[in-house]
Protein backbone atom coordinates (compact mmCIF):
# COMPACT_ATOMS: atom_id res chain seq x y z
CA UNK A 1 0.00 0.00 0.00
CA UNK A 2 1.37 3.58 -1.04
CA UNK A 3 2.71 5.63 2.06
CA UNK A 4 0.69 8.52 1.49
CA UNK A 5 -2.47 6.09 1.62
CA UNK A 6 -1.40 4.66 4.35
CA UNK A 7 -1.18 7.64 6.28
CA UNK A 8 -4.54 9.28 4.91
CA UNK A 9 -6.02 5.98 6.33
CA UNK A 10 -4.26 6.46 9.72
CA UNK A 11 -5.86 9.73 9.76
CA UNK A 12 -9.19 8.98 9.29
CA UNK A 13 -9.13 6.05 11.83
CA UNK A 14 -7.53 7.85 15.01
CA UNK A 15 -9.05 11.23 14.69
CA UNK A 16 -12.85 11.78 14.42
CA UNK A 17 -12.80 15.41 13.05
CA UNK A 18 -10.33 13.99 10.60
CA UNK A 19 -12.12 11.47 9.42
CA UNK A 20 -15.71 13.54 9.46
CA UNK A 21 -13.49 16.48 7.75
CA UNK A 22 -12.15 14.21 5.05
CA UNK A 23 -15.27 12.01 4.20
CA UNK A 24 -17.19 15.15 3.82
CA UNK A 25 -14.71 17.90 1.74
CA UNK A 26 -11.76 15.53 0.64
CA UNK A 27 -12.62 15.62 -2.67
CA UNK A 28 -13.31 19.41 -2.89
CA UNK A 29 -9.83 19.73 -0.83
CA UNK A 30 -8.30 17.30 -4.14
CA UNK A 31 -10.17 19.90 -6.91
CA UNK A 32 -8.79 22.97 -5.09
CA UNK A 33 -5.59 21.56 -3.82
CA UNK A 34 -3.61 23.48 -6.35
CA UNK A 35 -5.45 26.96 -5.26
CA UNK A 36 -3.35 26.30 -2.25
CA UNK A 37 0.27 24.96 -2.53
CA UNK A 38 1.59 28.42 -0.35
CA UNK A 39 -0.43 26.45 2.00
CA UNK A 40 1.49 23.43 1.59
CA UNK A 41 4.70 24.86 2.01
CA UNK A 42 3.91 27.03 5.25
CA UNK A 43 2.67 23.25 6.95
CA UNK A 44 6.23 21.64 5.62
CA UNK A 45 8.20 24.71 7.24
CA UNK A 46 5.49 25.03 10.31
CA UNK A 47 6.68 21.07 11.19
CA UNK A 48 3.11 20.53 11.58
CA UNK A 49 1.94 16.91 12.02
CA UNK A 50 -0.79 16.77 9.41
CA UNK A 51 -0.98 15.79 5.99
CA UNK A 52 -1.87 18.74 3.42
CA UNK A 53 -5.06 17.52 2.40
CA UNK A 54 -6.27 16.74 5.62
CA UNK A 55 -5.34 20.45 6.92
CA UNK A 56 -7.34 21.87 3.97
CA UNK A 57 -10.33 19.61 4.19
CA UNK A 58 -10.85 21.02 8.11
CA UNK A 59 -10.59 24.80 6.78
CA UNK A 60 -13.59 23.90 4.77
CA UNK A 61 -15.15 21.84 7.31
CA UNK A 62 -14.77 24.68 10.08
CA UNK A 63 -16.06 27.46 7.24
CA UNK A 64 -19.11 25.20 6.90
CA UNK A 65 -20.02 24.82 10.37
CA UNK A 66 -19.41 28.55 10.77
CA UNK A 67 -21.42 29.61 7.62
CA UNK A 68 -24.51 27.49 8.80
CA UNK A 69 -24.48 28.15 12.65
CA UNK A 70 -24.51 32.21 11.27
CA UNK A 71 -27.06 31.18 9.08
CA UNK A 72 -29.32 29.57 11.79
CA UNK A 73 -28.67 32.55 13.94
CA UNK A 74 -29.10 35.56 11.38
CA UNK A 75 -32.46 33.86 10.10
CA UNK A 76 -34.10 33.56 14.33
CA UNK A 77 -32.53 37.19 14.38
CA UNK A 78 -34.94 38.39 11.56
CA UNK A 79 -37.56 36.73 12.62
CA UNK A 80 -37.23 37.50 15.86
CA UNK A 81 -36.28 41.66 14.80
CA UNK A 82 -38.97 41.10 11.75
CA UNK A 83 -36.68 42.55 9.50
CA UNK A 84 -38.31 43.12 6.17
CA UNK A 85 -37.66 40.82 3.33
CA UNK A 86 -35.25 42.46 1.40
CA UNK A 87 -32.99 42.85 4.64
CA UNK A 88 -33.11 39.60 5.65
CA UNK A 89 -32.08 37.59 2.44
CA UNK A 90 -29.01 40.17 2.52
CA UNK A 91 -27.78 39.56 5.75
CA UNK A 92 -28.73 35.92 5.22
CA UNK A 93 -25.79 35.62 2.19
CA UNK A 94 -23.72 38.42 3.43
CA UNK A 95 -23.15 37.78 7.51
CA UNK A 96 -22.80 33.49 7.16
CA UNK A 97 -20.22 34.68 3.51
CA UNK A 98 -18.33 36.92 6.02
CA UNK A 99 -17.83 34.57 9.12
CA UNK A 100 -17.07 31.63 6.90
CA UNK A 101 -14.30 33.78 5.14
CA UNK A 102 -13.30 34.79 7.87
CA UNK A 103 -12.90 31.50 9.56
CA UNK A 104 -11.04 29.94 6.77
CA UNK A 105 -8.67 32.78 6.42
CA UNK A 106 -7.87 32.44 10.30
CA UNK A 107 -7.32 29.09 9.18
CA UNK A 108 -4.78 29.80 5.98
CA UNK A 109 -2.81 31.89 7.80
CA UNK A 110 -2.20 29.37 10.82
CA UNK A 111 0.75 28.20 9.77
CA UNK A 112 2.39 31.18 8.07
CA UNK A 113 1.95 32.52 11.47
CA UNK A 114 3.46 29.37 13.03
CA UNK A 115 6.23 29.56 10.24
CA UNK A 116 7.23 33.17 11.14
CA UNK A 117 7.11 32.44 14.94
CA UNK A 118 9.51 29.44 14.39
CA UNK A 119 12.04 31.60 12.08
CA UNK A 120 12.53 34.41 14.77
CA UNK A 121 13.21 32.28 17.36
CA UNK A 122 15.93 30.34 15.07
CA UNK A 123 17.39 33.41 13.55
CA UNK A 124 17.69 34.48 17.53
CA UNK A 125 19.35 31.92 18.72
CA UNK A 126 21.57 31.02 15.73
CA UNK A 127 24.34 33.18 16.78
CA UNK A 128 24.59 31.73 19.86
CA UNK A 129 24.04 27.78 18.99
CA UNK A 130 27.64 28.83 16.16
CA UNK A 131 29.54 29.71 19.23
CA UNK A 132 28.47 26.30 20.82
CA UNK A 133 28.97 23.87 17.60
CA UNK A 134 31.82 25.67 17.27
CA UNK A 135 33.49 24.97 20.58
CA UNK A 136 32.05 20.98 20.13
CA UNK A 137 33.92 20.86 17.17
CA UNK A 138 37.02 21.98 18.35
CA UNK A 139 37.64 18.88 20.26
CA UNK A 140 37.19 17.23 16.56
CA UNK A 141 33.17 15.71 17.74
CA UNK A 142 31.74 14.38 14.20
CA UNK A 143 28.58 16.64 12.63
CA UNK A 144 26.22 13.98 14.12
CA UNK A 145 27.69 14.43 17.50
CA UNK A 146 27.43 18.04 17.30
CA UNK A 147 23.67 17.99 16.26
CA UNK A 148 22.88 15.60 19.20
CA UNK A 149 24.24 17.89 21.39
CA UNK A 150 22.79 21.33 20.63
CA UNK A 151 18.88 19.25 20.54
CA UNK A 152 19.87 18.85 24.61
CA UNK A 153 19.53 22.03 24.89
CA UNK A 154 16.35 23.28 25.32
CA UNK A 155 17.40 26.91 25.70
CA UNK A 156 17.90 27.22 22.11
CA UNK A 157 14.06 26.81 21.46
CA UNK A 158 13.40 25.79 17.85
CA UNK A 159 16.85 25.45 16.86
CA UNK A 160 17.15 22.67 19.40
CA UNK A 161 14.13 21.04 17.37
CA UNK A 162 16.04 21.49 14.10
CA UNK A 163 19.17 19.53 15.32
CA UNK A 164 16.93 16.60 17.44
CA UNK A 165 15.15 16.52 13.98
CA UNK A 166 18.47 15.96 12.39
CA UNK A 167 19.39 13.38 14.81
CA UNK A 168 16.44 11.69 14.80
CA UNK A 169 16.37 10.99 11.29
CA UNK A 170 20.10 9.38 11.55
CA UNK A 171 19.76 7.36 14.24
CA UNK A 172 16.37 6.17 13.93
CA UNK A 173 14.83 6.33 10.03
CA UNK A 174 18.87 5.07 8.87
CA UNK A 175 19.20 8.24 6.58
CA UNK A 176 23.09 9.54 5.95
CA UNK A 177 23.99 13.10 7.54
CA UNK A 178 23.99 14.32 4.01
CA UNK A 179 20.46 13.11 3.47
CA UNK A 180 18.91 14.65 7.39
CA UNK A 181 20.86 18.02 6.63
CA UNK A 182 19.34 18.78 3.13
CA UNK A 183 15.95 17.34 4.62
CA UNK A 184 16.17 20.39 7.32
CA UNK A 185 17.65 22.70 4.43
CA UNK A 186 14.18 21.83 2.50
CA UNK A 187 11.76 22.15 5.53
CA UNK A 188 13.70 24.65 7.76
CA UNK A 189 11.79 28.21 7.44
CA UNK A 190 15.09 30.40 8.06
CA UNK A 191 17.25 31.25 5.23
CA UNK A 192 20.39 32.02 7.92
CA UNK A 193 19.81 28.42 9.04
CA UNK A 194 19.60 27.08 5.33
CA UNK A 195 22.72 29.10 4.67
CA UNK A 196 24.79 27.53 7.51
CA UNK A 197 23.65 23.84 7.12
CA UNK A 198 24.67 24.22 3.20
CA UNK A 199 27.69 25.36 4.62
CA UNK A 200 28.55 22.43 6.40
CA UNK A 201 27.43 20.20 3.74
CA UNK A 202 29.73 21.42 1.45
CA UNK A 203 32.69 20.83 3.97
CA UNK A 204 31.47 17.79 4.55
CA UNK A 205 31.64 16.49 0.89
CA UNK A 206 34.48 18.50 0.09
CA UNK A 207 36.73 17.09 2.88
CA UNK A 208 37.22 20.39 4.11
CA UNK A 209 37.71 21.88 8.09
CA UNK A 210 33.90 21.90 9.95
CA UNK A 211 35.46 23.34 12.59
CA UNK A 212 37.34 26.63 10.66
CA UNK A 213 33.97 26.56 8.98
CA UNK A 214 31.99 26.89 12.61
CA UNK A 215 34.57 29.33 13.76
CA UNK A 216 34.02 32.01 10.97
CA UNK A 217 30.31 31.18 11.24
CA UNK A 218 30.34 31.87 14.82
CA UNK A 219 31.99 35.03 14.84
CA UNK A 220 30.29 36.94 11.71
CA UNK A 221 26.72 35.68 13.57
CA UNK A 222 28.10 37.38 17.05
CA UNK A 223 29.72 40.60 14.94
CA UNK A 224 25.39 40.83 12.96
CA UNK A 225 23.90 40.31 16.29
CA UNK A 226 26.34 43.28 18.01
CA UNK A 227 25.23 45.47 14.77
CA UNK A 228 21.16 44.71 15.25
CA UNK A 229 21.37 45.23 18.62
CA UNK A 230 22.65 48.67 18.37
CA UNK A 231 20.36 49.77 15.54
CA UNK A 232 17.61 48.40 17.91
CA UNK A 233 19.24 50.90 21.03
CA UNK A 234 19.60 53.55 18.72
CA UNK A 235 15.66 53.56 17.39
CA UNK A 236 14.69 52.69 21.48
CA UNK A 237 16.32 56.20 21.85
CA UNK A 238 14.65 58.17 19.17
CA UNK A 239 11.40 56.25 20.60
CA UNK A 240 12.18 57.69 24.21
CA UNK A 241 12.46 61.09 22.80
CA UNK A 242 9.37 60.86 20.67
CA UNK A 243 7.55 59.40 23.73
CA UNK A 244 9.30 62.67 26.13
CA UNK A 245 8.03 65.28 23.34
CA UNK A 246 4.41 63.71 23.00
CA UNK A 247 3.31 62.16 26.37
CA UNK A 248 5.16 63.62 29.15
CA UNK A 249 6.31 67.37 28.24
CA UNK A 250 2.52 67.98 25.83
CA UNK A 251 0.22 66.76 28.47
CA UNK A 252 2.08 69.12 31.40
CA UNK A 253 1.73 71.96 29.32
CA UNK A 254 -1.92 70.97 28.70
CA UNK A 255 -2.39 70.80 32.27
CA UNK A 256 -1.25 73.82 33.38
CA UNK A 257 -2.85 75.48 30.10
CA UNK A 258 -6.28 73.52 31.85
CA UNK A 259 -5.59 75.21 35.21
CA UNK A 260 -5.05 78.76 34.21
CA UNK A 261 -8.91 78.49 32.14
CA UNK A 262 -9.57 76.81 35.39
CA UNK A 263 -9.30 80.01 37.24
CA UNK A 264 -11.08 82.49 34.79
CA UNK A 265 -13.36 79.87 33.84
CA UNK A 266 -15.85 79.18 30.47
CA UNK A 267 -15.45 76.46 28.52
CA UNK A 268 -13.34 75.61 25.53
CA UNK A 269 -14.84 73.92 22.24
CA UNK A 270 -18.21 72.89 24.32
CA UNK A 271 -16.65 71.04 27.07
CA UNK A 272 -16.05 72.46 30.58
CA UNK A 273 -12.35 72.68 31.81
CA UNK A 274 -13.03 69.63 34.22
CA UNK A 275 -14.62 67.32 31.20
CA UNK A 276 -10.97 68.51 29.51
CA UNK A 277 -9.33 66.96 32.02
CA UNK A 278 -11.13 63.88 32.07
CA UNK A 279 -11.08 63.53 28.39
CA UNK A 280 -6.95 64.15 29.10
CA UNK A 281 -6.36 61.58 31.35
CA UNK A 282 -8.39 58.92 29.33
CA UNK A 283 -6.19 59.95 26.25
CA UNK A 284 -2.80 59.85 28.00
CA UNK A 285 -3.50 56.64 29.30
CA UNK A 286 -4.80 55.12 25.66
CA UNK A 287 -1.68 56.83 24.24
CA UNK A 288 0.43 55.41 27.15
CA UNK A 289 -0.84 51.55 26.17
CA UNK A 290 -0.62 51.80 22.61
CA UNK A 291 2.97 52.94 22.90
CA UNK A 292 3.61 50.12 24.99
CA UNK A 293 1.76 47.82 22.24
CA UNK A 294 3.93 48.81 19.77
CA UNK A 295 7.41 48.48 21.24
CA UNK A 296 6.05 44.91 22.40
CA UNK A 297 5.34 44.48 18.66
CA UNK A 298 8.23 45.99 16.81
CA UNK A 299 10.60 44.36 19.44
CA UNK A 300 13.28 42.33 17.60
CA UNK A 301 13.47 38.63 19.46
CA UNK A 302 17.03 38.91 20.76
Amino acid sequence: MPKKKTEKIKEEKYDPLKKVAIRFFGKLSDKFSNSFLPLKEALVTARARVLFRTYLSIAFFFSFIIFAFTFLLTLVTSIFIKLSILFALFGLIAVPSFFASLTFFILFIYPFSITQSRKRDIDANLPFALTHMAAISESGAPPLTIFKILSQFKEYGELSKEAAEITRNVEIFGLDEISALRESVEKSPSSELKDVLEGIITAIQSGGSLKSYLIEESGKAMFEYAIKREKYNQLLSTYADIYTALLIAAPMIFVVVLAALNIMGGSMFGFTIQELMILGTVALATLNLIFLAFLCLTQPKM
